[in-house]
């Protein structure tokens, strides 16, 4: 018989519970992770069905976009793409029978000048595109205005070699408005008006989303001060980098930068003033500037060359008027810069004329709402 020891001890397996018999497993059975999440989170929760594209709206607004798309470039394709010469106005000294044929011609409008003198000063003061002077004796001279544009320049040569060698003598050919060295073709202004415009239009719009609605007449005289501030700023920041920095608009840099700041202004306050009455129009003028106001322009292609319809629509849009007034104060010493300036005007009045009318309807609305 055997006897324990006083320090012997019996342990009897105790279980989880604390019942004797129970054995305590040693790896735990592993949880799924979906039932530790219900066990820590609580039950699951449905997911919300994920958002659908509006197939519809996608595909208008591409539509849409696309035939945007197509207008601007059959916009430009019918201004700039074959550009010639309609009723070019010019200057003429020539026997009659010089004169008679080309006034004939309907690619030509024919002014007669009796000398050589009398034709300079119309090609400089921008009556005229150039002149052809055909003396009885002696060569042929033709005179061009390449600050005007160079295209010009390629017709009337043409014309003027063909007379010339009719009558056996050679052509003289003298640029009374030549363009910069570093602008030979003269596209600079071209690129400050249109991108001018994008900043203009662009910044107007955003500038009126930020300010908020025009209230009363010190939040427009708040938000006129506001646009002619970031005219001024963009004006000078353009004609510092065409005059200074490029150099390829140089020795005007007062008068440009006046001309830019009333045409970056002009092109705002249209913005400005829109926004302000109808809460919305922005971007349908923005693309008719684009779509219209730049092709009509011509860019380097001189209004005579345009067809009628851009032709006729060049000096009622800010583009064309601007660049016409860019060029006068660049090339032809301020000359024919007022119909211009004069457009810019209207379209700057037009702009204060809609934010006035903005502060009108906002009183007659807040008196009607305040009487008894």
């Amino acid at each position: 018989m055997r006897h324990r020891s006083r320090g012997d001890r019996h342990e009897a397996p105790i279980g989880v519970d604390g019942a004797v018999g129970a054995t305590v497993s040693p790896d735990p059975a592993p949880v799924p992770d979906d039932a530790a999440g219900t066990i820590a989170r609580g039950p699951l929760q449905a997911r919300p069905p994920e958002a659908r594209i509006p197939a519809r709206k996608v595909m208008l607004a591409v539509l849409g976009l696309t035939v945007v798309v197509v207008a601007i470039l059959s916009s430009y394709a019918s201004a700039l793409g074959n550009p010639g010469p309609r009723h070019l106005p010019v200057a003429v000294s020539a026997p009659p029978a010089v004169l008679g044929k080309l006034g004939a011609a309907p690619q030509f409008g024919v002014y007669p000048v009796p000398d050589l003198a009398k034709a300079r000063v119309m090609v400089e003061d921008r009556t005229v595109y150039g002149a052809l002077v055909l003396p009885r004796t002696g060569s042929a001279t033709l005179l061009v205005a390449n600050g005007g544009g160079h295209p010009i320049e390629a017709v009337l040569m043409q014309v003027g070699q063909q007379v010339a060698a009719s009558r056996g003598t050679t052509l003289g050919i003298v640029d009374v408005a030549p363009t910069s060295p570093n602008d030979p073709n003269g596209t600079v202004e071209f690129y400050c008006i249109v991108f001018l415009m994008l900043g203009a239009s662009i910044g107007a719009a955003v500038l009126g989303k930020l300010a908020g609605p025009v209230r009363g007449l010190r939040g427009a005289l708040a938000r006129l001060g506001l646009v002619l501030a970031y005219a001024a700023w963009l004006s000078i920041v353009v004609t510092f980098f065409a005059d200074v920095v490029f150099g390829d608009l140089v020795g005007h840099f007062g008068l440009l930068f006046l001309t830019l700041w009333l045409y970056v202004a002009a092109v705002c306050l249209a913005i400005t003033g829109l926004l302000a009455l109808l809460g919305r129009g922005p971007i349908l003028l923005i693309l008719v500037l684009i779509a219209l106001g730049n092709p009509s322009s011509g860019g380097p292609v001189p209004r005579p060359l345009l067809n009628g319809f851009y032709s006729g629509l060049n000096p009622v849009l800010p583009q064309g008027a601007a660049l016409s007034a860019l060029r006068g104060v660049q090339y032809f010493g301020d000359q024919g810069i007022d119909l211009g300036l004069l457009c810019l005007l209207i379209w700057a009045l037009a702009g204060l004329g809609l934010l006035g009318a903005t502060v009108v309807r906002d009183a007659f609305r807040t008196r009607a709402t305040s009487a008894p």
